[in-house]
């Protein structure tokens, strides 16, 4: 508990140590990682050597604006940082998001039931 009474939250941010920024590991993940997929999303895992898994978020170029694409990715680092306690650590990730499919209930629907058609999800 801290001094004030409440309960310790664990850490839900989404530091810079999670997120993939290279172009050779995303390069790698997808001509090494395991391919999975559904209506509105896809997805690339790939394991890594390091202790914690890592993200990237790729829009296709059928988004029409640069605001809803940014919006898509906006709405699935959320899910991804809510729900990250939840998955398995050691694997790098590229979640690939097409239109139609940018709101939160149901971009979460979508990334959950990926990360558990991949084994992914503790």
């Amino acid at each position: 508990m801290s001094p004030d009474g409440d309960m310790e939250k664990e850490r839900q941010d989404f530091p810079k140590s999670e997120k993939i920024r290279k172009k050779s590991e995303i390069d790698r993940i997808f001509r090494t990682g395991a391919r999975f997929s559904c209506k509105g999303m896809a997805m690339r895992v790939a394991r890594n050597s390091l202790p914690r898994s890592r993200v990237v978020f790729i829009t296709v170029r059928s988004f029409e604006g640069a605001v809803r694409r940014n919006r898509a990715k906006r709405i699935a680092r959320e899910v991804w940082r809510l729900n990250k306690t939840a998955f398995r650590q050691g694997f790098d990730v590229a979640v690939i998001l097409y239109p139609g499919y940018e709101d939160f209930p149901v971009c979460s629907a979508l990334m959950l039931s990926l990360f558990r058609k991949a084994g992914l999800v503790e």
